[in-house]
């Protein structure tokens, strides 16, 4: 009887939310030269997991984020600049002129 073929799983990288900010920040056009901050990106990521249900994977206490987890994060949360501009509020009630 000839041995069945079964697919074996295949690891994919995984990146931290420090590299993973990096990943999309660079994505931006940032220079090579130039280490862009950080910080930001990696609390939006924090935040975006803890609030919005960004996709990730909890290995101990970290959180991690596979290749297709950072392009479902771009397509499906990041906002594209001038494509949801929200019609602008009056600020003032008007005024009841009396007859």
């Amino acid at each position: 009887m000839p041995p069945r073929k079964t697919d074996s799983p295949k690891l994919e990288p995984l990146y931290n939310v420090e590299e993973a900010a990096i990943l999309l920040l660079n994505l931006r056009g940032d220079d090579a030269d130039r280490q862009p901050s950080t910080e930001a990106g990696q609390r939006w990521l924090r935040d975006g997991v803890n609030h919005k249900g960004f996709p990730h994977y909890r290995v101990g206490r970290r959180l991690m984020f596979s290749e297709k987890d950072l392009v479902t994060i771009l397509e499906d949360f990041c906002r594209v600049p001038g494509s949801y501009r929200r019609t602008r509020r009056a600020t003032r009630k008007p005024l009841a002129r009396a007859a």
